[in-house]
């Protein structure tokens, strides 16, 4: 049974959760039931961006993508969900690196140099980025992490996502809930999974999970949209714009990769297998007009337990194959000097490998941040004499790369997190 709210108490309610819409369930030909939790971690729903308030809803379905925001400068995040390995991915000079890991360690044949770094070389699998290393657009953030680190993936991503605040809602949701206009529906889109940092009080973000949640799946489009009108009050009018929004975002994103919204194959992929595959679709985003600002691209197989060697050098090179495709997509559309990239994980692992050919969850990790307007280079240091009960002490707050986020985003850094953090100065002035 439904609590017992009045309409007013609902309405003041609505104006601050996801408003979500299983597509695939309106498949007539099936009978699965979407799923319609407000989380924004499911695979088969499609959540609009963007709040109304029962005062102000709109009288018609939103327009485009309007004027940009930022100045018309973007950010990605993509995410390394399980828990990047920075040792391997960042390997020490250090002779204690092999100590730690006489098993693990890569072999000289698998790492190549960066120019001007002594301490440390490079994955070989991440060496299709050295140009951008060479060219001073990309920034190694090593050791970053919290002071006390937590081990659990649950609780690291949320502290990640909501700069350690765990109360508040995303730390990007909150740039969005305060944007003076709403958005497009695409605005801010998590591509292969949920983006609780999109989260905001007001607002949630687009989400779409796999190939087959995002499109009208054997119905007439006619059909669905048919079903947001009617009502006249202020709570059929809330519902019926957020159905707007997402038969809006459903459409547009049909089109922008090429492919009627009703087609049982998108030919473009949208993001639930790789990082290459979700920064494909990131780069179709941002060159279409359709108003998206803000993409998180998610891919999991991080947490390398076992047999880390083949599968995180597997992993690291769909993270390199993406970002250099996805690099090269945005100078063709002309955005270069727009678009700032940022790569991150929740931890690192620990210093030592364990007895199953992997490693264990830890604490200090790698961040990355690539673009025109970064200032290239390698930030923070690895210690292995003196660790953190075994792991990589964490010497870098990621509250600092947010900072340079917001900044880059040319948002008041101190209103959305409560603080500044000026630690780490990524970005050319």
């Amino acid at each position: 049974m439904l609590p017992n709210f009045s309409r007013r108490e609902f309405l003041r309610l609505g104006g601050g959760v996801a408003v979500t819409v299983g597509v695939t369930s309106c498949d007539r030909r099936g009978t699965g039931a979407a799923d319609q939790s407000s989380s924004t971690t499911g695979s088969t729903q499609v959540s609009t961006s963007g709040s109304t308030s029962a005062s102000t809803v709109p009288s018609t379905a939103p327009t485009g993508g309007g004027g940009l925001a930022f100045g018309g400068r973007r950010l990605v995040v993509v995410q390394l969900n399980g828990g990047n390995d920075l040792l391997n991915t960042l390997p020490p000079t250090d002779g204690r690196y092999h100590d730690l890991r006489p098993n693990l360690a890569l072999a000289d044949g698998d790492i190549v140099s960066l120019a001007g770094v002594g301490d440390a070389g490079l994955h070989s699998s991440l060496a299709p980025l050295i140009d951008s290393w060479d060219a001073g657009r990309l920034a190694f953030i090593r050791g970053i992490g919290f002071d006390e680190p937590d081990r659990s993936h649950f609780i690291s991503m949320d502290r990640w996502w909501r700069n350690d605040q765990l109360t508040q809602p995303g730390w990007l949701g909150r740039v969005v809930d305060g944007l003076a206009d709403e958005p497009s529906p695409l605005f801010g889109t998590a591509l292969g999974a949920g983006a609780p940092v999109l989260s905001g009080a007001t607002t949630q973000p687009t989400v779409i999970g796999g190939s087959d949640s995002f499109k009208w799946v054997g119905v007439d489009p006619t059909w669905i949209k048919d079903l947001g009108s009617g009502g006249n009050d202020d709570l059929a009018a809330l519902a019926r714009h957020a159905f707007q929004r997402t038969v809006q975002a459903v459409d547009d994103f049909a089109e922008i990769t090429g492919g009627a919204s009703t087609s049982d194959e998108l030919p473009t992929r949208e993001g639930g297998a790789t990082i290459a595959d979700g920064l494909e679709v990131a780069a179709l985003l941002l060159a279409a007009d359709a108003g998206a600002q803000l993409v998180v691209v998610s891919a999991g197989g991080f947490d390398t337990h076992a047999n880390q060697l083949p599968v995180h050098s597997n992993l690291l090179a769909d993270v390199a194959a993406g970002i250099v495709a996805f690099l090269a997509a945005i100078e063709n559309a002309g955005l270069s000097d727009d678009v700032m990239l940022v790569v991150t994980s929740e931890f690192g692992r620990r210093a030592a490998e364990n007895g199953s050919g992997g490693c264990d969850h830890g604490a200090g990790g790698l961040s990355l941040a690539m673009g025109s307007g970064v200032k290239g280079g390698m930030y923070g240091e690895v210690d292995l004499s003196d660790l953190l009960d075994g792991d990589v002490r964490p010497t870098i707050a990621p509250q600092a790369l947010f900072t340079d986020c917001l900044d880059w985003l040319r948002v008041d850094a101190e209103e959305v997190l409560g603080s500044r953090d000026d630690s780490l100065g990524l970005l050319r002035s």
